[in-house]
């Protein structure tokens, strides 16, 4: 490699964390309202406005919906995990059937993607 090709991919590394903060990882401002729309009118029923489990639907299950703002359960499940959870439901992966898939967001990634940065934040 040349000089410049290094310094120009040292910029690049040290630039990255940086515009993954600010920019969202680089998450259309778009798909992130329409994940906020979509937790707010599938999700909060189970799992509540701040993530807690505690939505007005959660008296009635068993197991209770998982609570997002548990650091220990934020620590255990990689992206990839709540991804296919949020498209393919509980059953899906040996969890609770009351979690329902959402087969529609197989088309929309950047949304997905969107929802579970939102779940991310809930532990913050």
């Amino acid at each position: 490699m040349t000089r410049t090709t290094l310094a120009l991919f040292a910029c690049l590394l040290a630039a990255a964390p940086a515009c993954n903060k600010a920019g969202g990882g680089g998450i259309p401002e778009a798909a992130k309202q329409e994940a906020k729309m979509i937790y707010e009118t599938r999700c909060t029923t189970c799992h509540g406005p701040r993530g807690a489990g505690d939505g007005p639907g959660s008296a009635a299950l068993t197991p209770k919906p998982r609570n997002f703002q548990d650091k220990t359960w934020q620590s255990g499940i990689n992206d990839g995990q709540i991804e296919t959870i949020i498209k393919s439901g509980g059953m899906a992966v040996g969890k609770s059937p009351a979690m329902p898939p959402n087969p529609d967001l197989d088309a929309k990634p950047q949304v997905v993607a969107a929802l579970r940065e939102y779940i991310r934040s809930l532990a913050q």
